[in-house]
Protein backbone atom coordinates (compact mmCIF):
# COMPACT_ATOMS: atom_id res chain seq x y z
CA UNK A 1 0.00 0.00 0.00
CA UNK A 2 0.92 3.64 -0.25
CA UNK A 3 1.22 4.02 3.53
CA UNK A 4 3.56 1.00 3.76
CA UNK A 5 5.76 2.54 1.07
CA UNK A 6 5.95 5.80 3.01
CA UNK A 7 6.85 3.90 6.19
CA UNK A 8 9.71 2.14 4.39
CA UNK A 9 11.00 5.44 3.01
CA UNK A 10 10.85 7.01 6.47
CA UNK A 11 12.81 4.09 7.98
CA UNK A 12 15.47 4.70 5.33
CA UNK A 13 15.72 8.30 6.48
CA UNK A 14 14.04 9.83 3.45
CA UNK A 15 12.29 13.09 4.37
CA UNK A 16 10.89 14.25 1.01
CA UNK A 17 8.92 11.90 -1.25
CA UNK A 18 5.71 11.44 -3.21
CA UNK A 19 4.22 7.96 -3.55
CA UNK A 20 1.36 7.49 -6.01
CA UNK A 21 -0.82 4.47 -6.75
CA UNK A 22 -3.93 4.92 -8.86
CA UNK A 23 -6.01 7.76 -7.44
CA UNK A 24 -4.08 7.81 -4.14
CA UNK A 25 -1.02 9.88 -3.27
CA UNK A 26 0.92 10.30 -0.05
CA UNK A 27 3.31 13.19 0.35
CA UNK A 28 6.22 12.88 2.75
CA UNK A 29 7.38 16.27 3.93
CA UNK A 30 7.57 19.05 1.40
CA UNK A 31 9.24 19.43 -1.97
CA UNK A 32 12.56 20.73 -0.68
CA UNK A 33 11.21 23.88 0.94
CA UNK A 34 8.11 24.29 -1.23
CA UNK A 35 4.73 22.57 -1.01
CA UNK A 36 4.02 19.75 -3.43
CA UNK A 37 1.63 20.99 -6.12
CA UNK A 38 -0.90 18.22 -6.66
CA UNK A 39 -3.36 18.50 -9.55
CA UNK A 40 -6.88 17.14 -9.62
CA UNK A 41 -7.78 15.95 -13.11
CA UNK A 42 -10.69 17.55 -14.84
CA UNK A 43 -13.28 14.76 -15.02
CA UNK A 44 -14.36 15.57 -18.58
CA UNK A 45 -11.29 17.16 -20.19
CA UNK A 46 -8.42 14.69 -20.02
CA UNK A 47 -5.69 17.24 -20.73
CA UNK A 48 -6.88 19.77 -18.12
CA UNK A 49 -6.88 20.14 -14.36
CA UNK A 50 -9.90 21.06 -12.26
CA UNK A 51 -7.68 22.39 -9.45
CA UNK A 52 -4.16 22.35 -8.09
CA UNK A 53 -3.49 22.11 -4.37
CA UNK A 54 -0.28 23.06 -2.55
CA UNK A 55 0.18 20.27 0.00
CA UNK A 56 2.78 19.20 2.56
CA UNK A 57 3.02 15.89 4.43
CA UNK A 58 -0.49 14.69 3.67
CA UNK A 59 -2.49 12.10 1.76
CA UNK A 60 -4.85 12.80 -1.13
CA UNK A 61 -7.25 10.48 -2.94
CA UNK A 62 -9.69 11.02 -5.78
CA UNK A 63 -12.65 8.89 -6.78
CA UNK A 64 -14.37 9.65 -10.06
CA UNK A 65 -16.48 8.30 -12.86
CA UNK A 66 -13.89 8.98 -15.57
CA UNK A 67 -11.14 6.36 -15.21
CA UNK A 68 -13.00 3.05 -15.42
CA UNK A 69 -16.21 3.42 -17.38
CA UNK A 70 -18.03 2.74 -20.61
CA UNK A 71 -20.88 4.52 -22.35
CA UNK A 72 -23.80 2.56 -23.75
CA UNK A 73 -26.86 4.18 -25.32
CA UNK A 74 -25.66 7.56 -24.05
CA UNK A 75 -25.40 6.40 -20.41
CA UNK A 76 -22.07 6.38 -18.55
CA UNK A 77 -21.54 3.24 -16.48
CA UNK A 78 -18.61 3.34 -14.07
CA UNK A 79 -17.05 1.28 -11.30
CA UNK A 80 -18.33 3.19 -8.24
CA UNK A 81 -21.57 1.49 -7.36
CA UNK A 82 -24.32 2.72 -5.09
CA UNK A 83 -25.07 -0.25 -2.82
CA UNK A 84 -28.71 0.86 -2.49
CA UNK A 85 -29.37 0.54 -6.23
CA UNK A 86 -26.57 -1.71 -7.52
CA UNK A 87 -26.05 0.89 -10.28
CA UNK A 88 -23.27 3.39 -10.92
CA UNK A 89 -23.53 6.27 -8.44
CA UNK A 90 -24.79 9.50 -10.00
CA UNK A 91 -24.73 13.20 -9.19
CA UNK A 92 -20.99 13.71 -8.89
CA UNK A 93 -18.12 13.49 -11.36
CA UNK A 94 -15.36 13.29 -8.75
CA UNK A 95 -14.53 13.66 -5.07
CA UNK A 96 -11.05 14.39 -3.76
CA UNK A 97 -10.21 13.96 -0.08
CA UNK A 98 -7.13 15.18 1.81
CA UNK A 99 -6.03 13.99 5.23
CA UNK A 100 -3.37 12.16 7.19
CA UNK A 101 -3.71 8.62 5.82
CA UNK A 102 -4.28 7.27 2.30
CA UNK A 103 -6.32 4.32 3.53
CA UNK A 104 -8.78 6.79 5.03
CA UNK A 105 -8.71 9.28 2.14
CA UNK A 106 -9.32 6.47 -0.35
CA UNK A 107 -12.26 5.06 1.60
CA UNK A 108 -13.72 8.51 2.20
CA UNK A 109 -13.47 9.66 -1.42
CA UNK A 110 -15.48 6.64 -2.57
CA UNK A 111 -17.98 6.92 0.27
CA UNK A 112 -18.56 10.62 -0.35
CA UNK A 113 -18.95 9.98 -4.08
CA UNK A 114 -21.74 7.48 -3.40
CA UNK A 115 -23.41 9.70 -0.78
CA UNK A 116 -23.55 12.69 -3.11
CA UNK A 117 -22.86 16.35 -2.43
CA UNK A 118 -25.33 17.11 0.36
CA UNK A 119 -24.83 13.99 2.48
CA UNK A 120 -21.14 13.76 1.59
CA UNK A 121 -20.44 17.34 2.66
CA UNK A 122 -22.33 16.78 5.92
CA UNK A 123 -20.18 13.72 6.65
CA UNK A 124 -16.77 15.23 5.80
CA UNK A 125 -17.53 18.28 7.95
CA UNK A 126 -17.79 15.93 10.95
CA UNK A 127 -14.37 14.29 10.43
CA UNK A 128 -11.49 16.27 11.93
CA UNK A 129 -8.38 16.54 9.80
CA UNK A 130 -10.02 15.51 6.54
CA UNK A 131 -11.39 17.75 3.79
CA UNK A 132 -12.98 17.27 0.39
CA UNK A 133 -13.52 18.83 -3.01
CA UNK A 134 -16.67 17.75 -4.83
CA UNK A 135 -17.24 18.21 -8.57
CA UNK A 136 -20.90 17.86 -9.47
CA UNK A 137 -22.47 16.59 -12.68
CA UNK A 138 -23.09 20.27 -13.49
CA UNK A 139 -19.29 20.75 -13.27
CA UNK A 140 -19.44 22.94 -10.19
CA UNK A 141 -16.81 22.63 -7.45
CA UNK A 142 -17.64 22.62 -3.75
CA UNK A 143 -15.04 22.73 -0.98
CA UNK A 144 -15.39 21.57 2.61
CA UNK A 145 -14.77 24.26 5.23
CA UNK A 146 -11.14 23.28 5.87
CA UNK A 147 -10.12 24.13 2.30
CA UNK A 148 -10.10 27.63 0.92
CA UNK A 149 -11.35 27.96 -2.62
CA UNK A 150 -8.52 28.68 -5.09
Amino acid sequence: TVEKSIQILQKLGIQHALVSAGGDKRLLGDKRGQPWLVAIKHPRQEDKYAAQLPLVNTAISTSGDYERYFIEDGVRYHHILDPKTGQSATGLLSVTVTGADTTQTDALSTTLFVLGLKQGMALIEQIDGYDAIFITAERQMFFSSGLSQP
